[in-house]
């Protein structure tokens, strides 16, 4: 699993810059990708298609149709987020991303072409509800102090407390971020430090890692 998440992280920051960084505008994910679900004559797909995938955990060479599903509303979400101009658009969007459930929700608020719009969108929604009030899946995993694929970085904050270090990949409105955690645990041997690494896109769990 550590490698896996390893591959992971990789892939986002090969989308976002080639190393941890922080800057002024822009969304961290480079020129505008183009998507296409026709196989090349090796028989593999574009070079993007198969960097979207690996952002998303899937492996390349056997991509279903639901697969390609999930890359194309990936792409689309890159795509708008690209589209915001100004720096009221991009802060907005920071404060509501962690509480976006899935791409399809975030492609929703993104679609809407107004703040005030998108702010309308937020209130009918209850967004901010979510921050208040945590599933009970996730509340049951913060009192046992524990975390989960696709918990915001919120809930992360409730269940470990705050992190010793954060590292951003591109721009930190976006919240690609690696969270760094030090604890004390028992083993049979005595207590011994361990560091844990989470890691976030779009402010919700997508790995983590213990050393």
């Amino acid at each position: 699993m550590k490698a896996y998440f390893l591959a992971l992280f990789v892939a986002l920051l090969v989308s976002g810059c080639s190393q941890f960084q922080r800057r002024s505008s822009g969304s961290g994910y480079g020129d505008e990708i183009q998507y296409t679900d026709q196989t090349s004559r090796t028989g593999s797909y574009d070079k993007m298609t198969r960097q979207t995938a690996y952002e998303l955990g899937k492996d390349p060479a056997s991509l279903s149709p639901q697969d390609l599903q999930e890359i194309r509303s990936r792409q689309k979400v890159k795509e708008l987020e690209r589209s915001l101009s100004s720096k009221k658009e991009r802060e907005q969007y920071s404060k509501v991303i962690s509480w976006l459930k899935n791409d399809d929700e975030k492609i929703e608020f993104l679609s809407v072409p107004t703040i005030e719009g998108r702010q309308q969108w937020i209130n009918r929604k209850n967004i901010w509800s979510r921050a208040q009030a945590p599933q009970e899946d996730m509340k049951g995993l913060i009192e046992a102090q524990d975390i989960a694929v696709g918990m915001p970085q919120e809930y992360v904050r409730r269940s470990w407390g705050e992190p010793l270090s954060v590292e951003v990949s591109g721009n930190p409105i976006y919240k690609n971020e690696r969270w760094k955690y030090q604890r004390f645990v028992s083993t049979s041997q005595g207590y011994r430090q361990e560091t844990r690494f989470v890691y976030f896109e779009g402010g919700r769990v997508v790995g983590w890692e213990t050393e």
